[in-house]
C-alpha cells in the first residue's frame, strides 16, 4: 500500500503547475457554494420582511407632534399649556411624562392608551381616549395632567432648526 500511494502524486507535486489542486471535488463546492447562496437569500427575504413590517409600526401616527392650549401658546416655549406626542407612544407635558403600554384604535381617529406616567415625584397611571377632531384638534379625555375631563389643543407648527 505505501508503495502505491508514491505513484500518485502529491499535492505540493500538481501545485507546481499552473492550476491550483485541492483534495476537494467540484461537487463539494457545488454544495457548499448553494448552501451558502440560499442561507443568503433567505436572510435577505426575511430582512426585507421585516423592514416592510416595521415600516407601518413606525410611521407617524395622526396624533404625533407639538400640541398647546391655544396658537399663542404654541409661540410660548415654557407655557405649561404645550405637550408633544412622540415616537407614536411618548406623551410630555410641562412637568409629566408618560409612556404608552398598550394603544388600541377606538373609531376611525381615536385610541384608547393606557399610560405609565411620572410628574412631579409620583408615579401614577392613566387611562385616557385620544382623538384627532375634525377641525385637526387633538381632544384627551380623562388625561393624566390638568383638572378638566376633557382638553383640547390646536396643532403648533414649530419652525424646523437649520
Amino acid at each position: 500500500m505505501h508503495g502505491a500511494s508514491r505513484l500518485l502524486p502529491t499535492l505540493r507535486q500538481l501545485n507546481k503547475g499552473r492550476e491550483l489542486a485541492t483534495n476537494v471535488d467540484e461537487g463539494f463546492i457545488e454544495v457548499v457554494v448553494m448552501r451558502a447562496v440560499t442561507r443568503f437569500a433567505m436572510v435577505l427575504s426575511l430582512t426585507a420582511a421585516l423592514a416592510s413590517s416595521c415600516t407601518a409600526a413606525f410611521a407617524a401616527q395622526p396624533y404625533e407632534g407639538f400640541w398647546a392650549s391655544t396658537k399663542k401658546d404654541c409661540r410660548d416655549q415654557d407655557s405649561a399649556s404645550r405637550m408633544s406626542i412622540e415616537g407614536g407612544n411618548r406623551l410630555y407635558w410641562y412637568e409629566t411624562r408618560c409612556r404608552a403600554g398598550e394603544i388600541t384604535a377606538d373609531g376611525k381617529q381615536s385610541w384608547k392608551m393606557r399610560l405609565a406616567c411620572e410628574g412631579e415625584g409620583e408615579k401614577f397611571r392613566s387611562n385616557p381616549r385620544v382623538s384627532v377632531a375634525a377641525d385637526g384638534r387633538l381632544v384627551i379625555e380623562n388625561g393624566p395632567v390638568g383638572q378638566a375631563k376633557r382638553q383640547t389643543y390646536v396643532r403648533c407648527e414649530i419652525a424646523k432648526k437649520r
